[in-house]
């Protein structure tokens, strides 16, 4: 997924890649010769229009090295391809996992690119008969294609949505397992606004939450239009503003700030 990024306050944004990993991430490259945290997640930790997302604000706050692993469009299955990113995260002193959207992530009903999770790479036939009435060779993107899916057939939508859900929570509960270090889960969860949804429920969280140390929900609001006009960006991420991300780093923050200080995995 590489992005050409520009902030209107700084112009361009530092991108590298990460040892033997083939994805790109958000710059400045990180110093792991000493401990450190780790963030993953998708489009919400990257920040793509902010100056300093809340992975850096939290850097900054609690003066010790957070790597930023956020990759825009990703979900679960993203990080599980990649093993160097997973022995980053094991490494760290703890790894905060952000609740990640479940539509970006191959199921029985249509197949992701594995470094584009947002690039649909196959409908399968399951899919074809529920919607017999959809011409699928338009869609590239899993985005367009859902908002169809639901434009034309609601009630037909609850099975795609439920194979979403299930799916979504085979790979979260396997790649928590897979991060051998103290972990956080991070639930940011949009409240309000036109037309949001909500593929995540708290009951999904819950199934989750006796594979991690903790969970943090930090509730954000977001405005009757989405979001849209407030940073140029898409409705549906035109919440993740400034204050937004300053918001979140405040409540991880507090929470590394009162943990007992921990020795770096061997």
């Amino acid at each position: 997924m590489a992005y050409g990024i520009v902030i209107e306050e700084t112009g361009g944004v530092d991108l590298y890649r990460f040892g033997r990993s083939k994805q790109i991430f958000r710059g400045p490259k990180p110093d792991l010769r000493e401990p450190y945290f780790t963030f993953i997640g998708g489009s919400e930790p990257f920040g793509k229009f902010v100056l300093e997302p809340y992975p850096k604000l939290v850097e900054n706050r609690i003066g010790q090295t957070c790597v930023n692993l956020g990759t825009p469009g990703a979900g679960p299955g993203f990080f599980l391809k990649d093993p160097v990113v997973l022995e980053t995260c094991s490494r760290s002193l703890r790894c905060v996992v952000q609740v990640m959207d479940a539509a970006p992530l191959s199921n029985r009903m249509y197949e992701v690119y594995p470094r584009r999770n947002m690039r649909l790479r196959y409908v399968s036939g399951v899919l074809r008969t529920l919607y017999p009435q959809v011409d699928f060779s338009g869609y590239r993107y899993v985005s367009a294609m859902i908002r169809k899916l639901k434009e034309v057939d609601s009630e037909a939508y609850k099975v795609v949505l439920a194979e979403q859900r299930s799916a979504w929570l085979a790979r979260m509960l396997e790649l928590l397992q897979d991060i051998e270090t103290a972990k956080t889960l991070l639930w940011i969860r949009p409240e309000g606004g036109n037309n949001l949804d909500q593929t995540v429920t708290q009951e999904m969280v819950n199934v989750l939450a006796p594979h991690v140390d903790n969970v943090l929900t930090v509730p954000v609001t977001v405005p009757e239009n989405g979001g849209r006009g407030l940073t140029g960006l898409r409705k549906d991420t035109g919440w993740m503003t400034r204050a937004v991300h300053a918001e979140i780093a405040a409540v991880i923050s507090a929470e590394l700030q009162a943990l007992q200080p921990q020795k770096r995995p061997a």
